[in-house]
């Protein structure tokens, strides 16, 4: 198993995080599983731009 991690979200950002969960569980996704895709795809949009 991995390391624990946390992730800490502004309470402006709160409906954000809520509508990942949301999406998150219509997918069977974990919420790291859609954290780090989500990771994955915005550093290799950074190493293309």
């Amino acid at each position: 198993m991995g390391q624990a991690k946390a992730v800490y979200v502004r309470d402006a950002d709160t409906e954000l995080w809520q509508r990942a969960e949301a999406y998150a569980r219509s997918q069977r996704l974990t919420m790291s599983a859609l954290v780090l895709t989500a990771l994955e795809r915005y550093l290799a949009e950074l190493s293309e731009g």
